[in-house]
């Protein structure tokens, strides 16, 4: 990951962020679809809450200006790594989460996602995931944490538009339920870490 150096005392680098979407890029089909044992397999933290998948990767007090200051820097630098290898910024690649369309979108609102671009929060696709930047500074736990959230492409990308057939119908229904329900809050350290081999 390029960027700056992690010199505030309060703030805590926990993954390269980079190095988990190359691992996820890198992934044979077969190994893609062997959820949720594949996590793990990564070597690298995450949080596993079903469909979403949370990859902590840098966190600080929510009082330490240094700390704050350096957690954007990282978010910075890594959502212009993003725009560089997975599309955006004037390609347009990347989806904004609107969080009066959206159920995720309207989760992340309601916990404090800071936008990661001028536009928002935004997601790439990611062989078939969704991987958004997630940056929430939530003073009442006092920690901000930075991670990336991978989750299923249904929750982001609906096509066609309207479903034309009852399975689809079902299936937008389900991914609205589970957007709706998952939970996005997260702390450092983490209890609830998959294990990391």
């Amino acid at each position: 990951m390029t960027g700056p150096t992690d010199a505030s005392p309060e703030f805590e680098r926990i993954s390269d962020g980079l190095r988990i979407l190359d691992a996820i890029v890198g992934l044979t089909p077969r190994e893609a679809a062997t959820h949720p044992s594949l996590w793990p397999l990564l070597g690298v933290p995450a949080i596993d809450r079903g469909a979403l998948v949370i990859f902590p990767l840098a966190a600080c007090s929510a009082t330490d200006r240094s700390g704050l200051e350096r957690l954007r820097e990282v978010c910075a630098a890594l959502q212009q790594d993003c725009i560089h290898l997975f599309g955006g910024d004037h390609i347009h690649r990347e989806t904004v989460l609107d969080p009066d369309e959206d159920p995720y979108g309207r989760r992340l609102a309601e916990v404090g996602a800071h936008a990661t671009t001028p536009r928002g929060v935004v997601v790439w696709r990611v062989r078939d995931r969704g991987a958004a930047l997630v940056l929430v500074v939530d003073e009442e736990r006092e920690q901000a944490t930075l991670a990336f959230h991978l989750v299923p492409k249904d929750w982001i990308w609906n096509w066609p538009p309207t479903p034309t057939t009852k399975r689809e119908a079902s299936r937008r229904r389900t991914a609205v339920k589970e957007q709706a329900a998952v939970d996005v809050v997260w702390s450092w350290p983490a209890a609830d870490l998959a294990q990391v081999r």
